[in-house]
Order: C-alpha cells, then sequence, then structure tokens
C-alpha cells in the first residue's frame, strides 16, 4: 500500500512538473498574412506597372543574392566584410555570452558536488581536554534541487530561447551587413560614373565656350554671350568638387564596413570594370515563407518564447523548493580514532509571508510577455510593410529608368542638333546652352536611377530576409 502511495505522489509530481514546462516551437504571432504581396500579384506584376518582379508561393527566399549582380568585386567586398566587420564579430561574442548563461541555467537541473578539505591545530578548551591537537577532514558534499514545479526547466527554457534569439540577431546583422555593402558599393560607383559623366559634359561646354569666344572676336557673338557660356562652364565645374567629395564618403563607409581603415581597398574598388546589365527575372517568395526566415521576426519570436518561459519561472516561486543533500567524509585527529561522518537529508522551503512580492514579480513577467507579443505582432507587421515599399519602390525605379534612359537619348541629339544649327546660324547660343545642360541632367539622373535600381533590389532581397544562411 504504501508502494503504491508512492508511485502516485511521483506520478502527480511528473505532471506538474510536466505542466509547468515552457512551451516549445515557434509561437504564432496572431496576424494574418497574406497569400501574395499587394504589389506584385498572381505570376506577373501590376497590370498598370510594366516591372519586372513575378511572386510565386513555391519561391524560396535567396541567401546568396549578390551572386545575381555578376560583379566580382562586389563578392570579393562582401567576403572580405563577412571576415572582418566589427558589428559581425561583436554579435557573435553576444552569441557566446548567451550560451554560457544557458550552461549556467541548465547546471541548476543537475546535482551540486564539492569537495570539503581542511587541516588545524588547536587547543579549543573542554572539547580536547585543554590540549593541543591537529585535526585533518575531508569530505564530499552533495546537493540536488529536485525541481518538482518546473521552475528551473522554465529558466533553462528562456535562457535557450535567449540563445536562439543572440543566434537570429547575428544573422540579422548578417543580412544587414550583406546590404549596406552593397548599397555603398553601388553608391560608390554612382557617384565614380557621375563624376565622369559631369567632366565629359564640361568638356564639351568648354569647347562652346572657345566657339563663343571665336565668334565675338568675329563680331558674331557679344559679351554677353560669352559671359552666359562661361557661367555655365562655372556652374558644371561647381558640381564636381560635391561629387568627389561624396565619393571619399562612400568609399570611406565601405572601408569601415570591411573592418578596415579608410583607404585601405580604393585601388580595389577604382579597378573596378563596368557594371553588367540587372537580372530582371525575379521571384518573390510568398509572405509567409519571407517572415519565417526574416531574422528580425524571429527575433522577436524568441524574444516573446523567452517571456513565456520567464512567466512559469516567476508563477512556480508560490510552490516549495526542495532538495536533497548528502555528505560523506573522513577524519582524523591527534589522540583520537578515525571517524568517517555522514549526512543525508531533505530540505524544503515553502514562502509563507512576503508582502506581495512573488505576486509582484508574476505581475511584472505577465506585463513582459504581453509587450513581448506585441513587440512580436508590430515587428511582423513592420516586415510586411518594409518588403511592400521595397517592392513598390523598385517597380516603380524600373519605370522611371526607362523613361530616363529614352530621355538621354532625346537630349543627346537636341544638343548635336543645336549646336549644327548655332555653328551654321540658325539659331541662338541660349538653345545651346539649354540642350547642354538639359543633357547633363538626364544623363545624371539617368545614372542615379540605375543605381537606385540596384540598391531598390539589394532591398528586396534585405527585406526577405536573403542572406543570413551560411
Amino acid at each position: 500500500m504504501f508502494k503504491r502511495s508512492r508511485s502516485i505522489v511521483v506520478i502527480s509530481l511528473a505532471l506538474i512538473s510536466a505542466s509547468c514546462t515552457s512551451p516549445v516551437g515557434p509561437q504564432d504571432s496572431g496576424i494574418s498574412l497574406p497569400n501574395l504581396w499587394a504589389r506584385v500579384t498572381g505570376d506577373k506584376p501590376m497590370a498598370d506597372l510594366n516591372a519586372p518582379l513575378a511572386a510565386s508561393p513555391d519561391a524560396g527566399v535567396e541567401q546568396k543574392w549578390w551572386t545575381r549582380f555578376d560583379d566580382p568585386v562586389l563578392d570579393g567586398l562582401i567576403a572580405e566584410a563577412l571576415v572582418n566587420n566589427k558589428t559581425l564579430q561583436l554579435a557573435k561574442a553576444r552569441v557566446d555570452e548567451a550560451s554560457a548563461g544557458r550552461v549556467i541555467a541548465r547546471a541548476a537541473l543537475l546535482p551540486e558536488i564539492n569537495a570539503v578539505g581542511s587541516a588545524q591545530r588547536a587547543n579549543q578548551g573542554y572539547a580536547t581536554y585543554n590540549k593541543a591537537i591537529g585535526v585533518a577532514q575531508i569530505e564530499g558534499q552533495a546537493s540536488w534541487e529536485l525541481d518538482l514545479f518546473g521552475r528551473n526547466q522554465a529558466l533553462t527554457a528562456q535562457a535557450t530561447a535567449i540563445l536562439q534569439s543572440q543566434e537570429i540577431s547575428q544573422q540579422a546583422v548578417r543580412v544587414s551587413l550583406l546590404a549596406d555593402v552593397a548599397r555603398s558599393y553601388f553608391d560608390l560607383r554612382s557617384y565614380q560614373q557621375q563624376i565622369v559623366l559631369t567632366k565629359q559634359n564640361l568638356e564639351t561646354q568648354k569647347m562652346t565656350l572657345q566657339i563663343t569666344l571665336a565668334q565675338k572676336q568675329g563680331a558674331l557673338a557679344s559679351d554677353f554671350d560669352v559671359q552666359r557660356t562661361a557661367a555655365q562652364v562655372s556652374t558644371t565645374e561647381s558640381l564636381i568638387p560635391a561629387l568627389e567629395s561624396a565619393h571619399d564618403q562612400a568609399l570611406n563607409r565601405l572601408n569601415v564596413l570591411l573592418g578596415l581603415p579608410p583607404g585601405s581597398r580604393d585601388t580595389l574598388v577604382q579597378e573596378a570594370g563596368a557594371l553588367k546589365p540587372l537580372d530582371h527575372h525575379i521571384v518573390i517568395a510568398a509572405p509567409a515563407k519571407v517572415m519565417a526566415t526574416r531574422p528580425d521576426v524571429r527575433v522577436a519570436e524568441r524574444n516573446f518564447a523567452a517571456s513565456i518561459s520567464a512567466t512559469d519561472a516567476a508563477r512556480a516561486q508560490v510552490f516549495p523548493d526542495i532538495s536533497l543533500t548528502a555528505l560523506f567524509g573522513a577524519q582524523t585527529a591527534t589522540g583520537f580514532a578515525p571517524m568517517n561522518p555522514w549526512s543525508v537529508g531533505l530540505n524544503l522551503t515553502q514562502p509563507i509571508l512576503n508582502f506581495g512580492r512573488i505576486e509582484a514579480q508574476i505581475d511584472q513577467a505577465d506585463s513582459r510577455q504581453r509587450q513581448s507579443f506585441l513587440t512580436y505582432q508590430q515587428t511582423v507587421l513592420s516586415a510586411l510593410e518594409d518588403m511592400e515599399n521595397s517592392l513598390s519602390s523598385y517597380i516603380h525605379e524600373s519605370q522611371r529608368n526607362a523613361s530616363l534612359t529614352t530621355s538621354v537619348g532625346q537630349n543627346r541629339r537636341a544638343m548635336e542638333l543645336a549646336q549644327q544649327q548655332y555653328q551654321n546660324g540658325y539659331t541662338g547660343l541660349l538653345d545651346v546652352l539649354v540642350a547642354e545642360r538639359d543633357l547633363l541632367d538626364a544623363e545624371s539622373n539617368q545614372t542615379a536611377s540605375s543605381y537606385t535600381l540596384r540598391k531598390n533590389l539589394v532591398s528586396i532581397y534585405a527585406a526577405a530576409g536573403g542572406g543570413w544562411e551560411e
């Protein structure tokens, strides 16, 4: 009868412990995800936009997305950043810290065994018959908190979720780093190209100035024409220092992202060849897949899971702490026979009066759990917004870039005609100056748009969480 009762008690305690164990697996955000993206419906882009994007529920999130640009320089920069970037190394150190924290939490589930030794010589009065004696002893002490109500299990689950959160945070840093390197690289290439175009147009404008000076000597042009032409040359010259400053800042930023002092990789980037045309056959993964792989969403989900475990641990404080203790040792003393002291005990501590401290800690844990859940939901919504914005920017910039490319051809032809007609006396100098200025603006805008299009594509890959998987 006694054995049966003991079995019932053990089973009951096991069930209580299981009921206190924190949940495992992904936690539901409660946000209903759409089947497809609002800006890219079905297998084709929106009907009123001629943009090269498609969506498919079968598509996955592309991880090595930077290889789509077919740029060996970009590949090399990203490989170096993944090795040397300090922010990424800092994230790895945080993972190591969280891993150690989980080891500490798991150790509370196991017995603790210590060895204690001592030796002394003393006169302890009546206890030693007023004589100086030597005493030496060694003993082993063991203790084990049984954790029948799951508090330590919940703390271990919390530490595990925190470790997972830090691991995913490291992946988020990696995704952000890859995007920053690519954007900085394309910014740099954009400024390089705009400097070249501006200098080319400056040479054309200087030639126009020389023609105007020659015509003035032949009384075919006035001082006003000369000054107006010279003013346009000066205005174009003033654009170059600002572009070179932006170029240097982008170059410095790129070096720092690589974990190097500014100037370390200047030569590598400056020797880069022409960019390859974009691969416009891009298939976007469905929202559910993006949310399942995007690191910041996964971090928020793990933080929510950790808060659930913390709440379980707080609620377990109302139950008693039960622990087993044991001691076994060997002792020798001058004038006495050797002894082997030992003990086995059971300790129980039950909170009775703590003036609301435990209840307040439970309320705190409940509040933090609600905060974590709301943060999780907000992160999902922000991720959806980020992806939709990135898709919209790419679609509309594609259309804008096509119009700007056409505009460059039209403005170049208009400038050539204006120069021919001016040299033959069929039009005035103002038409030539306007045509030259319009061509410079069109080429600058088209160059900036081409690189913005590349950066928008990078934003799509980053918004989808691509690049975290090594």
